[in-house]
């Protein structure tokens, strides 16, 4: 009788294992910082490429705000919140390639378009999308996925972008679901958005095909607060921009700003019983750049460096804290189906191409 029981005991045991903890997330949210090199995010304030732009860099009020004696005292500087708070408390990082985490893009082309297509679809399409003005995606992201997977209104799953294509890269049906992206307001008539797409409307961004991110980031909370989302993606674009212009000031200063806001985005999610602790965000770049003075503001197929990325991770249903050692690579198709698993899917339903999720995420390698 004793033997029975001891062996009833085991069978339970193992059954109880081999069956996974119910995953606690209900929304997801993909953010991205446009051509945020890995540089600074690692290791705050560049000196060599301040003295690059500046030689009398050491007197310039932005140096002397960012500048500190230690990389890991510059980050934090420069994304207080994101280091000091989300990396400790709530989510890891991958992508420091000083502590042997290699995070990379499949496409090859280095450049938007392809960058943000393989991380919505899950999938490189180089020899077919190799240009900034490919337009309309014809394929389907995690987005369009988790819209019919869920059965989602159309205000349930939102995208919000600062660049205009992000429009038609998120989506191959622009019908589907909100997006809204470029130089131009948010249709609303309430009064608080009339004034928003007011400002919109007379302000200039860093180019004209973009609008500066604050708007972005304001139409997407309140998609938030009145409609809660499901999924969503919103992307930021101000890095990108002023790099290309060689501003290595505001180019700073918009990863202070972009800091500024990932912390009122946390502060929503934790304060509304929809969103906390119950949902995962992917935090990341669609590609790098360069490494040196010359061309720290350049990327594409001839700098080979803007194949090196980072991404961020939060979530009630990981555990990983701080920053990512001696780990397998990972890639930016990978992003699509981490999502959607985090979502309790398998996304090789729609895509079987797709990169796989992210196994250390899930406790494999």
């Amino acid at each position: 009788m004793k033997n029975l029981i001891f062996i009833a005991l085991v069978v339970f045991a193992f059954s109880t294992l081999s069956v996974p903890a119910q995953s606690k997330t209900e929304n997801v949210i993909l953010i991205t910082l446009d051509g945020a090199r890995l540089q600074e995010m690692f290791g705050g304030l560049d000196a060599d490429i301040f003295r690059s732009a500046d030689k009398n860099f050491e007197k310039n009020a932005t140096f002397k705000k960012f500048q500190a004696a230690t990389p890991i005292e510059r980050r934090e500087k420069l994304m207080p919140f994101f280091w000091t708070e989300l990396m400790k408390n709530h989510g890891s990082i991958a992508g420091n390639r000083s502590l042997n985490s290699i995070v990379k893009t499949t496409n090859k082309h280095f450049f938007s378009y392809p960058g943000y297509s393989e991380l919505v679809t899950g999938e490189a399409r180089d020899s077919i999308i190799n240009t900034n003005s490919f337009g309309q995606n014809r394929w389907p992201s995690f987005l369009n996925f988790l819209e019919k997977k869920m059965n989602l209104s159309r205000e349930q799953v939102a995208v919000f972008g600062s660049w205009d294509a992000i429009e038609q890269i998120s989506t191959n049906d622009p019908n589907a679901f909100v997006v809204n992206s470029g130089p131009k307001g948010f249709g609303d008539p309430r009064k608080e958005l009339a004034e928003l797409n007011e400002a919109v409307a007379l302000t200039i961004g860093p180019a004209m095909s973009v609008r500066p991110d604050y708007f972005t980031y304001r139409f997407a909370l309140d998609q938030m607060k009145r409609h809660h989302p499901r999924a969503m993606f919103i992307s930021f674009g101000e890095t990108d921009d002023w790099a290309h212009q060689r501003d290595y000031e505001k180019y700073l200063q918009s990863w202070h700003n972009t800091d500024a806001m990932l912390k009122g985005l946390w502060t929503l999610i934790q304060s509304d019983k929809r969103y906390r602790g119950k949902t995962s965000i992917i935090i990341t770049i669609d590609h790098g750049r360069g490494n040196s003075g010359k061309d720290w503001s350049d990327h594409g197929e001839d700098v080979p460096e803007a194949q090196y990325i980072w991404m961020a991770f939060l979530s009630p249903d990981l555990p990983m804290r701080g920053e990512w050692k001696d780990s397998p690579e990972i890639y930016q198709n990978q992003v699509a189906a981490t999502l959607v698993k985090l979502m309790g899917f398998d996304y090789t339903e729609q895509n079987p191409n797709a990169g796989k999720p992210i196994g250390r995420l899930f406790g494999m390698r």
